[in-house]
């Protein structure tokens, strides 16, 4: 079996679940958005460099550095997509905040 053999989408859902509770470790209702999306920042630079990497399938070569700066940018916007409902205005941790 080679790297190019797996399923990148299902290797990324398995190594995503098994950093998350790393990097968002003590995080709480209670934790500054800030904070939050400090850490969902460095969640999208990881999982975009490991996508990168995963993408480039048996070899990787010199074209990782864009590869890298393109998977990280997509994931930082997907992450701060999906997390602005919650982070955002009117967001369940915003509300928690205001009150």
């Amino acid at each position: 079996m080679k790297i190019s053999d797996l399923d990148v989408i299902e290797l990324l859902d398995v190594i995503t679940q098994a950093i998350s509770p790393v990097l968002f470790k003590g995080l709480d209702q209670n934790t500054a958005p800030h904070l939050w999306r400090e850490r969902v920042k460095l969640n999208a630079e990881i999982i975009g460099r490991i996508t990168a990497v995963l993408q480039c399938g048996d070899e990787v070569g010199p074209e990782i550095h864009d590869l890298i700066e393109l998977c990280t940018r997509n994931m930082q916007a997907g992450y701060e997509k999906s997390f602005s409902e919650v982070l955002g205005p009117g967001g369940s941790l915003s509300k928690i905040h205001r009150t």
